[in-house]
């Protein structure tokens, strides 16, 4: 299975999605930072995605 670095960064209201150091996408809710990683990634809910926040709003997704 690869591994891929995922950060999200809330910036001016919205979720900047970062994979691999790359901006994909903005979403405006925290629970679409997961959904929208995996779509990117073509992932299915059963592998392993860990993402790390950057930034003010500190969320823990484990």
């Amino acid at each position: 299975m690869a591994t891929y670095e995922v950060k999200a960064v809330r910036e001016r209201g919205a979720w900047q999605v970062f994979i691999d150091g790359i901006m994909v996408t903005e979403v405006t809710r925290w629970a679409s930072v997961g959904f929208v990683s995996r779509e990117f990634l073509a992932m299915d809910r059963t592998d392993d995605l860990r993402i790390r926040v950057v930034g003010r709003n500190q969320y823990v997704d484990d």
